[in-house]
């Protein structure tokens, strides 16, 4: 499952300043359904894909969407491991490497 983030912009923008971003919205939230979302400032999520792309490579997909702070950023995560187990394993080390 794709971690989800999107801008933190985009639910204070006014229908009057941006025709259109109200539908988006709710197109996107019908899309996402009841995914978890995380979300942040877009210069933070900018941020973030800024550092992730010093290890791995990074695929942006453009579109000719000319709404403001519109961007969805899908992270892919390993399916065989997830948070908690790596949560507990860096707890292990810890506890390990400290004896």
């Amino acid at each position: 499952t794709p971690i989800v983030y999107t801008d933190q912009e985009l639910k204070f923008i006014d229908e009057k300043d941006a025709p259109g971003i109200s539908a988006y919205r709710e197109q996107l939230a019908s899309l996402l359904q009841n995914r978890p979302v995380h979300v942040l400032l877009h210069e933070q999520i900018i941020s973030k894909l800024d550092q992730v792309s010093q290890t791995f490579r990074v695929l942006i997909i453009k579109t000719k969407l000319t709404l403001p702070y519109t961007s969805v950023f899908l992270q892919l995560d390993c399916a065989y491991w997830n948070e908690d187990a790596e949560r507990r394993l860096r707890e292990t080390m810890i506890h390990s490497l400290s004896k």
